[in-house]
């Protein structure tokens, strides 16, 4: 699978590109790959099929773009999370989990995930690259924010990355599984604050020095 000319390297999307993207995102995401078809596409991005040719060889590599286009967002969202610093260890944990469920618990994260789980065994590429640009992103931004405060000495921390993935997994709880079955009850914000709430104890009491 050719991913070279569809993967965004930070610089602006010319505007055809971006409807054509826009477009093909919106029918994946609601018929999935096997279902969708390069004219429906065309037709929603209100362009030609001639012209999501002139973007894209074929329907994969398009399908590959969107979900790329997709990861970096969710990363996108999660590093601004990390943004806000100062209080206790306590608050700043909790500021993050919900920050971070609140990105995950989006349409879009949902929709990201069901995509990569469906297509996995056609494409299996795609689920390495969803793990890699999604997960692993994540994962690796939770990290760091714990190592400051590792060397703040508010916690303490041998293996940043498995520490990261332990919060990520508490903060979870059973929402994001919930929210990729359809079966998530919005608003979410007061179940997001008990479960991270849960998380933030549970954390702690394992790595708190």
């Amino acid at each position: 699978m050719s991913r070279n000319a569809d993967i965004p390297n930070g610089e602006p999307v010319p505007a055809k590109r971006r409807q054509i993207l826009d477009g093909a995102r919106l029918v994946f995401g609601e018929l999935g790959y096997e279902r969708a078809s390069v004219d429906l596409i065309a037709a929603r991005a209100g362009v030609s099929k001639a012209t999501v040719y002139n973007h894209f060889a074929d329907k994969q590599a398009l399908f590959v773009a969107a979900v790329v286009e997709e990861c970096e967002e969710l990363r996108a969202g999660v590093i601004r999370c990390l943004e806000r610093t100062g209080g206790t260890v306590e608050d700043a944990l909790q500021r993050l989990g919900e920050k971070v469920m609140g990105v995950l618990l989006t349409p879009a994260a949902a929709r990201l995930y069901r995509q990569a789980i469906g297509e996995s065994t056609r494409l299996p590429e795609i689920g390495r690259m969803v793990y890699d640009r999604g997960t692993v992103a994540i994962r690796d931004a939770v990290a760091s924010h714990l190592i400051r405060w590792n060397e703040a000495g508010a916690i303490r921390v041998d293996d940043p990355p498995a520490a990261a993935n332990a919060f990520v997994a508490l903060c979870q709880g059973d929402l994001s599984t919930r929210a990729r079955l359809g079966v998530l009850e919005y608003p979410v914000e007061e179940q997001v604050r008990a479960t991270v709430k849960r998380a933030v104890h549970v954390f702690l009491r394992a790595y708190r020095p």
